[in-house]
């Protein structure tokens, strides 16, 4: 999977990009290990919003490989505050407790579906907190991420951090 892929679906699963990746990076016996701590801090570039987010994350995440090239991604308990870094008093704390559920499809790209509350990004749709069930696919040729489609609630986090 591309670095980017791994960005992606981490902050899905902050839903978490970053989380993810590091839960990668570490990969051991992960369906019996416990959640791993993660306290992160990174910035989503413009491009997603029209200005820099700083991101900060803690939490607990794990990563749960799946027979195939599949996995599920947990995030219990974790919270990200996103920071505008033009305009650093518009700031924003969410709780994104939700699983990231990938598998991969015969076309070669992935299957992603999202349930709970999840922190989703990409120049192309933006940056959204989904609450509910939605799905993306992400295509590793192009590497594009699809809008994300399904139930629930959408929040608009750019615009709330305007």
């Amino acid at each position: 999977m591309s670095v980017t892929l791994h960005r992606t679906l981490m902050v899905c699963v902050l839903a978490g990009v970053f989380a993810l990746a590091v839960a990668l990076m570490a990969a051991r016996d992960a369906s019996a290990a416990p959640p791993e701590p993660v306290d992160d801090t990174f910035t989503i570039e413009e491009g997603v919003c029209d200005f820099p987010v700083l991101a900060e994350v803690s939490g607990k995440t794990k990563l749960i490989e799946l027979p195939g090239e599949g996995f599920i991604a947990t995030s219990p308990g974790v919270r990200i505050t996103l920071t505008n870094q033009d305009q650093p008093t518009h700031q924003l704390t969410y709780v994104i407790t939700g699983a990231l559920h990938a598998t991969e499809l015969g076309s070669g790209d992935l299957l992603l579906v999202v349930t709970g509350r999840n922190l989703l990004f990409d120049p192309s749709f933006g940056m959204l907190l989904t609450i509910g069930r939605f799905t993306q696919v992400f295509d590793e040729q192009t590497e594009t991420l699809t809008p994300p489609k399904g139930k629930g609630r959408v929040i608009d986090v750019c615009d709330r951090l305007a």
